[in-house]
């Protein structure tokens, strides 16, 4: 009997023993039951973690505050980021932006009274956890945002929601930006202009052609002529007409200058002509200085231009790169070369056959306010009376200009005249005028008057020498121009008066 009492109390105390440990244990329980609650809140977007805190503080008021301050707080920060990270990639679009947000807000009801300012403090680490959990796709969105910054400034839960939904929309402009634009402006960069270097035509005049091969060109060539002048007043006149009737048969290539029989230099139309002596030292000197060089028909040209700036006109450019002719032939004058008895329509007609106009035609005329003319050049102006006086033939002639020339001519049959009276040493408009006054010395020159548009062109020259020297420049630049041999055309002569090998 003793022993089954003693029995019967063993297992009687083991009772009580097992029915305490359960009550110790159940009476632990609630800490753990109120700990997972908080983390197993999935739903904490629809408020149920407000609702299931109220039924319980009636029976774990007291074990709260003993247990949460070491276990509860310190778990519920990193359990919410665990949970967080799956619903991020479960669904990208909006619902994985607004989970990081509530627990938050559900951490500072938990712990009002240790001042749950520091809290979400912690909670703004976790954001950079999930950067690493997921760094192919997410963790170029998330630095765009920049949070970090963003997060200290709006304090209140508001603001941050506002800062989610941004990385959804940054993601989506941020491919095209960052990929389109550029391979858009690369390929319109190449230029397609560079594979057209066609200026070829190394054939064509220049100013400047000179410039390395005879620098000093000019200004030898403008010494001699300036000299010349000096010496003998008639030179400029001279080197003018010389370039006129070099440059209207065959083209300005010095074959006027070739000494020969049967040369263009032979016919009755050249045999007036003066000023070789000129052209030949400006020759000479630059053969001491560029030898093989420079043209006779280059030189030819810069001392007509020269002639007219030494006597007041205007200084013009004028291109250079002229070869000399190889030939020269009388029978190619005088198809050419313009008479003075000729009309305003014939000389019309051959200044068109050289792409010149009637306009060049009055302007180049204007060559004659410098320089002379012998008396055999115009006698067909005059004829003989009954009495055996000489009288001008053309009626609109000046009588007393008329007058003074056959005095002059009477005394002397080889005597020259003044081509433009009062100013034959001066480059400038008074030869309009004296036309105009029919003191015109030439045929060619007085019947400019008579014809209705030339004589418009005289008219507007005679009242403004500007106007002249501006169109002398350009209808001097046309003249020079006519005919040139360049290249491998022509040569380069060692002498003027005579080709190479000749």
């Amino acid at each position: 009997m003793d022993r089954s009492r003693r029995r019967q109390w063993a297992v009687a105390c083991a009772v009580v023993l097992l029915s305490a440990l359960l009550g110790v244990a159940y009476s632990q329980s609630p800490s753990p039951a109120l700990a997972p609650k908080p983390p197993a809140t999935p739903s904490r977007t629809a408020v149920p973690p407000a609702t299931k805190p109220a039924p319980s503080p009636s029976a774990s008021p007291a074990p709260k505050p003993s247990t949460p301050p070491t276990a509860s707080p310190v778990p519920k920060p990193p359990s919410p980021p665990a949970p967080a990270q799956a619903p991020k990639p479960s669904s990208p679009p909006p619902a994985a932006t607004p989970v990081p947000k509530p627990p938050a807000q559900a951490p500072k009801p938990s712990s009002p009274p240790p001042a749950p300012t520091p809290v979400p403090k912690p909670v703004s680490p976790p954001a950079q956890a999930p950067k690493p959990s997921s760094p192919p796709p997410s963790a170029t969105p998330v630095p765009k945002p920049v949070s970090p910054p963003a997060a200290p400034k709006p304090s209140p839960a508001a603001p941050a929601p506002s800062q989610k939904p941004a990385p959804a929309p940054a993601p989506k402009p941020s491919p095209p930006t960052a990929t389109a634009p550029p391979p858009t402006q690369k390929p319109s960069v190449p230029p397609t202009p560079p594979p057209a270097p066609a200026p070829t035509p190394s054939l064509a005049l220049s100013p400047s052609f000179y410039a390395s091969s005879c620098p000093s060109v000019e200004l030898a060539v403008s010494d001699v002529v300036r000299s010349a002048s000096t010496l003998d007043p008639t030179v400029p006149g001279k080197l003018l007409r010389m370039v006129f009737h070099d440059c209207f048969v065959e083209g300005c290539d010095a074959s006027v200058m070739v000494q020969g029989n049967g040369t263009e230099r032979t016919d009755p139309a050249n045999l007036s002509l003066g000023g070789f002596n000129v052209i030949n030292e400006a020759k000479r000197l630059l053969e001491a200085v560029c030898p093989a060089t420079v043209s006779c028909s280059d030189i030819l040209v810069l001392a007509a231009r020269d002639a007219v700036t030494f006597t007041g006109g205007p200084s013009v450019p004028v291109s250079l790169g002229r070869r000399d002719s190889l030939v020269s032939l009388a029978s190619n004058v005088r198809r050419n070369i313009i008479d003075t008895g000729f009309s305003v329509d014939a000389m019309a007609a051959s200044f068109a056959s050289k792409g010149l106009t009637l306009e060049d035609l009055v302007t180049l005329s204007g060559g004659h306010t410098i320089g002379s003319a012998h008396c055999g050049t115009f006698r067909e102006r005059f004829r003989s009376d009954a009495n055996g006086s000489m009288v001008p033939v053309d009626g609109t002639m000046n009588t007393d200009y008329a007058n003074e020339l056959v005095r002059t001519c009477v005394a002397s049959a080889s005597a020259t005249v003044d081509c433009d009276e009062g100013s034959a040493a001066t480059f400038d408009n008074r030869y309009f005028s004296n036309l105009l006054d029919g003191r015109g010395l030439l045929r060619t020159d007085a019947v400019l008057v008579q014809n209705a548009t030339t004589r418009a062109t005289v008219a507007a020259f005679a009242q403004s020498q500007e106007s002249f020297f501006s169109s002398w420049a350009s209808s001097f630049a046309r003249l020079t121009s006519l005919g040139v041999k360049t290249g491998s055309d022509g040569e380069i002569r060692r002498l003027c008066s005579s080709v190479n090998g000749g």
